[in-house]
């Protein structure tokens, strides 16, 4: 019923090891959730999936880059617009270098939004677009047999 000091304080550093240990578990898993949402924020990536296709053994490989963009506007009677462009030289870069070689490039727009106005004192309408340029590479895994050979 009643414990002695060294009891006491025996089961006082047992709770402080508990806890200590429960501390350090929770600091693992947060560690771990970083890790797991670092390696799946790369995976979404085009780099990212390059190397994940790759370890898999894929022969080919798929991903669209924007490469541009075209803003319109349409009001009062009047259009505006503004482009923008972006390399993707880079990323293709990357990926080449993970064993994978371009084999196609094509490219396509994208219409995003359209806005009209009607003329003013006029008759008719003015249209303006808003889009992305997409562009849409093939690579093949270099490292794969080709079975033409």
């Amino acid at each position: 019923m009643f414990k002695s000091s060294e009891e006491k304080e025996a089961e006082r550093k047992k709770r402080e090891a508990a806890a200590a240990r429960e501390e350090a578990e929770a600091a693992q898993r947060a560690k771990d959730a970083e890790e797991q949402r670092k390696r799946a924020a790369f995976l979404a990536t085009p780099v990212g999936a390059a190397t994940a296709a790759k370890k898999a053994g894929h022969r080919f490989l798929e991903i669209q880059l924007q490469v541009g963009g075209h803003e319109g506007a349409a009001g009062f009677g009047s259009t505006t617009s503004s482009h923008s462009t972006k390399s993707s030289a880079a990323t293709l870069e990357e990926i080449e270098k993970l064993g994978w070689h371009l084999e196609h490039a094509s490219y396509f727009f994208m219409i995003t939004r359209e806005s009209s106005t009607d003329h003013f004192m006029a008759t008719g309408q003015s249209t303006a677009i808003s889009g992305v340029t997409m562009g849409a590479y093939l690579f093949r895994n270099a490292n794969v047999g080709d079975s033409r050979e």
